[in-house]
């Protein structure tokens, strides 16, 4: 098992393109980065807009430092009135969807659920806006426990309940939560330690770069840390549909498949069932 779970891990991620999701979900991460934090800076100022300096602490801690100005300018530039605000609000909301509809078509597909099963557009969006309010709860909750000095552990357990509940959400097939605790918890910890160990680690690095690279150094910077989340965000949900599917071990050889192999190339082609009563059959010769 020491090696067979690792070597079928390697194996499923590679059948279901995972590098390919990691990307899709950093490069929607770092367009639905901006949105969200702005949606969160505009809720705080409008909820304290009696305390500027409870307001500042919480915009300090939810907005890396990098993007307080361009998010604070943009901030102030919301309208005021209520109906162009709510137009704004819902206008935020579709641009930071992006990131959530690619984990919602990335935990599914690990899942191997049939593509027949999946809800419709408007279904699949009220999935993904109900885990954006989620995460936006969450930035905002890690945000004001950080303020009152709670630290790294606040921001654990706020992202355990955020990766926790939110793949419920998005996961269209019905999975108890003791099923999916422990891949949250290991999300929670890998997104801890990026936060405070690969944050400030990258930022000496864009400072170094900055006087060849000048702005594009931050951008890179931002991008090489939404990579490495979502790779192991990915490889964590692969661990999961491995272990829960008993999908170890595989064989070394496609020539020569064994029972483990058989039914994860089974899943892989009945995911392509795509209307009711297809089915779509996988054997070897």
């Amino acid at each position: 098992m020491l090696l067979a779970v690792p070597w079928a891990v390697l194996r499923k991620y590679l059948d279901d393109d995972g590098a390919r999701h990691a990307a899709l979900i950093t490069y929607y991460g770092f367009l639905s980065m901006f949105p969200l934090l702005l949606l969160g800076v505009a809720v705080v100022s409008r909820v304290l807009v009696n305390n500027d300096d409870l307001r500042h602490r919480l915009v300090v801690a939810m907005v890396p430092p990098t993007l307080q100005e361009t998010v604070d300018h943009a901030a102030s530039a919301l309208p005021t009135a209520p109906a162009a605000l709510v137009v704004g609000v819902i206008g935020l909301l579709y641009s930071a969807t992006g990131v959530v509809f690619a984990a919602y078509r990335t935990v599914n597909h690990v899942a191997a659920v049939p593509c027949r099963d999946l809800p419709g557009i408007f279904g699949a969006y009220l999935r993904v806006v109900g885990a954006l309010l989620l995460l936006l709860a969450g930035v905002l909750a890690a945000g004001g426990l950080t303020v009152v000095g709670l630290g790294s552990w606040a921001t654990a357990v706020v992202a355990f309940a955020v990766l926790l509940f939110g793949t419920r959400m998005l996961l269209v097939r019905p999975t108890a939560l003791r099923a999916l605790w422990p891949a949250a918890a290991a999300g929670a910890l890998v997104l801890t330690l990026l936060l405070h160990v690969g944050a400030p680690l990258l930022a000496r690095l864009v400072r170094a770069a900055g006087p060849v690279y000048g702005v594009f150094a931050t951008v890179a910077g931002m991008f090489t840390l939404l990579y490495l989340l979502s790779q192991a965000l990915v490889v964590i949900a692969e661990v999961t549909a491995v272990l829960g599917g008993r999908l170890w071990p595989r064989s070394f050889s496609l020539a020569k498949p064994r029972e483990a192999d058989v039914r994860a190339l089974a899943l892989l082609a009945r995911e392509q069932e795509r209307v009711p009563g297809q089915r779509v059959d996988s054997s070897f010769g």
